[in-house]
């Protein structure tokens, strides 16, 4: 409760109360009033078993005493009384340990109500793609990819919303997960249903196909649903005929009784919607040998572009002039803070596509543009990632692992583009070169490639030779400002950008990251005059449905679920915190 801006709410003798407080920095104690009410009563009642507070304030933070309400992550607390307070809340109305709550929301993620219904008429049917009964190893985080052979259509057909379907007690064991289309459409029957480690040297050649994505999804995340003039084709020449999904288990006890069947449902129609929708990955290359993040570091800025060169080859190939972007799944892990996809035409930085200053790893939602944004062949897409390493005594690398770190945006759009992969990181041997290894070897690698900074000995100069490049830059003095000079030292580093789709793979080499000669200044919001033309509803006579658990004093617990759609419609006590 500690800083937070919080509402207190009660009905009593059929009088609704809303009042405006704040949590003191001194502790988890009694909340004050604010000297400042910022909060309008729209109605309340108390029936069947539920007290129901409608209220509403302004997104700005019209005080110190107030928070604002952005389209970053937001950390709801929430908490409930056990008798009623009578006129006032005091300082005794504690609502005990047992009557309280947390969760992470997109407040005002858009659209809501109308992003979540199916045009009149149209038909649905559906299918699930489940890890039936998959015994996860007793690793920290294994990657398990599993093939699965799609429903043979004879006409065009759209998906029209993707949802997850997680295995009770699973829930913080299950990631994410990302589902891949596979080129190859005569794959080897015998192989479908068949589980294999994703990446491993030892996946099946029916695997190899399967690498441009259609659809991610993160912890946290709830269904997907797209516009309803978009649909992910299905049933069409070049359709898929099969799917891998790829589940990113995190198991940090290492336990090995999970058996997991886990999975997505997709929701299809035969009323064909007017585009095709597609995804694109951008952002940083996941390597473990480019993708450095210093230790120590306050703040560390990652940069990853999806370059005019690569969006100008890929529209081209399909014949666009244009795209636009309707969603956008941002992406890290542990050491993630704020996470940007920025737009850039001609030097110029365009409102941000989407951003959240206040990332937070559990809570990882598909977020819906208020507005469609289109994207132009010229144009630069870049991913910003924040990391925070303070406290670290080693050097974090770019990898799979929940350990390691990621800094990607996930682009739904339409009309849907071949590209599916649109990456950039530094050259290897330049990176190499600025840390002063003059020469290096693979070592305990057994395909030939290089993992991780571990697996790179260095030979000399001699004052490094015989240690790993990892063991070497962990050694280097990573004060703050060391940090700094790194991060401005990658932003101009020649970097290689690989940009590949589902019919073809191209590599731009010696890219020099776009300079933004005006930068997007985004607008503040402001306190407005108090509102008028809301006059206090009075009682509301439309129970919330579900069945309360009820209090002695007639209170009922919230249900978390009914946060996300439309104004907070608040059971008796909400706490709005700021997240960190």
């Amino acid at each position: 409760m500690m800083g937070a801006d919080i509402n207190v709410g009660w009905v009593n003798n059929g009088t609704a109360t809303i009042t405006d407080r704040h949590g003191v920095t001194a502790g988890n104690t009694y909340p004050p009033l604010d000297t400042v009410q910022n909060v309008e009563l729209l109605g309340g009642s108390e029936c069947d078993g539920w007290t129901v507070l409608k209220f509403r304030r302004q997104l700005a933070a019209c005080d110190d005493q107030d928070m604002e309400i952005t389209t970053d992550t937001m950390k709801v607390i929430y908490a409930w009384g056990s008798e009623d307070s009578g006129d006032d809340l005091n300082e005794f109305d504690y609502h005990t340990p047992e009557r309280r709550g947390s969760k992470s929301l997109l407040l005002l993620d858009q659209p809501n109500f109308e992003q979540s219904r199916f045009p009149e008429g149209e038909r649905h049917f559906q299918f699930d793609l489940l890890n039936d009964k998959f015994n996860v190893p007793d690793l920290d985080t294994y990657y398990n990819c599993r093939l699965f052979k799609l429903p043979r259509l004879t006409t065009k057909h759209h998906v029209v919303k993707i949802e997850p379907i997680i295995q009770e007690g699973n829930e913080l064991n299950v990631h994410h997960m990302l589902v891949f289309e596979c080129t190859d459409k005569d794959l080897d029957e015998t192989a479908v249903g068949t589980n294999t480690q994703c990446y491993g040297s030892n996946m099946p050649p029916d695997f190899y196909s399967c690498s441009s994505t259609i659809h991610s999804w993160s912890i946290g995340g709830g269904a997907f649903y797209y516009p309803t003039h978009a649909g992910l084709p299905l049933g069409t020449a070049d359709s898929p005929h099969y799917l891998v999904v790829e589940t990113h288990y995190d198991n940090p006890l290492k336990k090995s009784d999970i058996v997991d069947s886990s999975g997505l449902r997709f929701v299809y129609t035969p009323d064909v919607r007017t585009y095709d929708a597609g995804i694109i990955e951008i952002g940083v290359s996941i390597s473990g040998t480019e993708h450095i993040i210093p230790p120590n570091a306050e703040a560390f800025y990652s940069y990853g572009d999806c370059t005019a060169e690569c969006l100008n080859y890929s529209f081209g190939q399909d014949g666009y002039q244009s795209i636009n972007v309707f969603a956008a799944l941002l992406h890290s892990h542990l050491l993630g803070r704020q996470i940007t996809l920025q737009h850039i035409r001609n030097g110029v930085e365009l409102p941000t596509i989407a951003g959240d200053k206040a990332y937070d790893f559990n809570y990882q939602e598909t977020r819906y543009l208020p507005e469609e944004r289109t994207v132009m062949l010229d144009d630069t897409l870049r991913v910003v990632c924040n990391y925070q390493s303070k406290g670290k005594s080693e050097t974090t690398m770019g990898g799979f692992s929940t350990n390691d770190e990621m800094c990607n945006a996930f682009v739904y759009h339409y009309p849907r583009l071949a590209l599916s992969y649109c990456v950039e990181a530094p050259k290897l041997n330049d990176l190499m070169s600025y840390f002063g290894f003059e020469s290096y070897k693979e070592i305990g690698n057994e395909n030939g490639a290089y993992q991780n900074l571990g697996d790179i000995m260095i030979l000399k100069p001699d004052q490094y030779a015989d240690k790993t490049a990892l063991e070497n830059i962990n050694a280097l003095t990573w004060d703050e400002a060391e940090v700094k000079q790194f991060e401005t030292d990658m932003t101009t580093m020649l970097a290689d950008v690989k940009c590949y789709g589902s019919t073809y793979g191209k590599a731009f080499a010696n890219y020099t990251p776009v300079e933004i000669t005006l930068p997007y200044v985004e607008e503040q919001r402001n306190c407005t005059a108090p509102s008028s033309g809301f006059p206090l509803t009075g009682v509301i006579d439309q129970c919330p449905t579900g069945q309360p658990v009820t209090t002695t004093s007639g209170a009922s617990a919230p249900s978390i679920t009914s946060w996300r759609f439309g104004a907070l419609i608040v059971l008796v006590q909400s706490l709005l915190v700021r997240y960190k």
